[in-house]
């Protein structure tokens, strides 16, 4: 009963600031609930690997998180359009310059480095492609979130129903003991079967993509977001397993931490801006 209170809340908050982006003046409004993602999911990544990262990284990546999406913003509306990913970017370029510095003088190895460094990478350049799909022009803004946040559900769903039904060969039981490849198959259908709902429910506004049969497009993108959902999934799993945790966190009951609910989607997120960068 918890995990589906606390899934219908997280559906609920995201179609709350879908209805505030369209039916506003202001999509970027939708940034805030990127931004909650943004920081909610480092301070969770930063807590699981504390013990193994430089000392003050959890704090610092916290800081950093919560400054990253405002240089975006700010950058862009009011620098120079269109390059504010550059300076996101050279941020990012800074904070893993000084966190370098900080292990050269602690004699740091390179593997204490790598762990350290990941919350300055994972999730905030994931994530700044899903700020860079909100400034994309509409109705192609509003398609390639609507793709990303209606994927990624599908696939997991059907992945869970399939898995649960057919069971089978796992997938990669160091990582995630109960993901099954019937599970794997039946998220990829899932993601299919959710881009093509999205194609149709959205027909007019799907059409005016720039590709040689758009719905054509809207299945392949379903198809390949939810594999590399899947792949997020699994890069997820890996890194609680070398934490030794179950969950990133508990601000979701039955369902864990921020990380937990959206490790898949940004891992898509990435693919679903390139693509809808080009068509």
């Amino acid at each position: 009963m918890k995990r589906v209170i606390s899934g219908s809340v997280f559906v609920a908050v995201v179609a709350g600031f879908f209805l505030l982006r369209q039916f506003t003046p202001y999509p970027q409004l939708f940034d805030i609930l990127i931004y909650f993602f943004l920081v909610a999911g480092t301070f969770e990544l930063g807590r699981a690997i504390k013990p193994f990262s430089v000392s003050g990284t959890h704090i610092g990546s916290v800081i950093y998180a919560a400054l990253f999406a405002p240089v975006y913003v700010i950058s862009e509306e009011f620098i120079i359009s269109g390059m504010g990913w550059l300076f996101a970017l050279t941020f990012c370029i800074l904070a893993l310059l000084i966190l370098t510095v900080r292990c050269i003088t602690q004699n740091k190895d390179m593997k204490t480095f790598a762990v350290s460094a990941l919350p300055l990478v994972y999730p905030a350049l994931f994530i700044l492609t899903m700020l860079l799909s909100n400034d994309f022009s509409e109705p192609k803004g509003f398609l390639a979130l609507l793709m990303l946040f209606v994927i990624a559900p599908f696939s997991d769903t059907f992945a869970f129903i399939t898995g649960s039904l057919i069971g089978g060969k796992k997938l990669c039981p160091k990582l995630s003991p109960k993901k099954t490849w019937s599970g794997a198959i039946g998220g990829v259908i899932g993601g299919g079967i959710g881009g093509l709902l999205v194609y149709f429910i959205f027909i007019e506004s799907a059409q005016t993509v720039n590709f040689f049969s758009p719905v054509l497009l809207f299945i392949l993108l379903g198809l390949f977001a939810s594999i590399i959902t899947e792949a997020g999934d699994l890069f997820e799993s890996f890194i609680k397993r070398r934490a030794g945790i179950k969950d990133m966190g508990k601000i979701m009951p039955g369902h864990g931490g921020i990380m937990d609910r959206i490790d898949g989607m940004l891992f898509a997120s990435v693919l679903i801006y390139l693509i809808f960068l080009f068509v």
